[in-house]
């Protein structure tokens, strides 16, 4: 069976009540989903998440970005994977990252692939503008217990 060993940058925000995840386009899925990627075989998960969010976001760990010392979640499920398209064995930390100077959030907010996303948009799969979102985001966000059972994901387990 197919393997995925990878961490996850959880990146929130509050707006008028509701809390915002953020995503970032996907070139290869076609579709918005959370910031992080594989883990490289010498890392720890904590240390693939700084470095991909100084990749994806060029943004800089302490100047920019604070992460958590332990995960929010460790995750390990197996899914459809629709890049792969076989089922794959997922092994995910998750960790909250807070953006810590005015100057890593507006770099954020000026990159175009980048969006702050409603739960209501995530479990409907869609932006508001209909661009797609990754399913992945609401089994994880689900799996993790970050948001209201049932209310982040459809009822297919397949993920992007």
């Amino acid at each position: 069976m197919r393997e995925s060993t990878a961490a996850i940058a959880i990146i929130r925000r509050e707006h008028k009540g509701q809390t915002l995840w953020l995503a970032q386009w996907n070139r290869n899925w076609q579709c918005y989903h959370f910031v992080g990627g594989h883990k490289h075989a010498a890392e720890s998960f904590r240390q693939c998440v700084i470095r991909e969010i100084g990749e994806e976001l060029e943004i800089v760990e302490g100047q920019g970005f604070l992460v958590a010392d332990q995960p929010l979640a460790h995750l390990d499920y197996t899914a459809w994977s629709e890049g792969a398209r076989r089922e794959t064995h997922y092994v995910m930390d998750l960790f909250e990252v807070r953006l810590v100077s005015e100057a890593a959030r507006q770099r954020v907010d000026a990159d175009s692939c980048n969006r702050w996303l409603t739960e209501q948009e995530i479990h409907e799969k869609r932006c508001h503008d209909g661009s797609p979102i990754s399913e992945t985001m609401g089994l994880l966000l689900e799996q993790a217990n970050l948001c209201s059972v049932g209310s982040c994901r459809a009822e297919s387990p397949r993920s992007a």
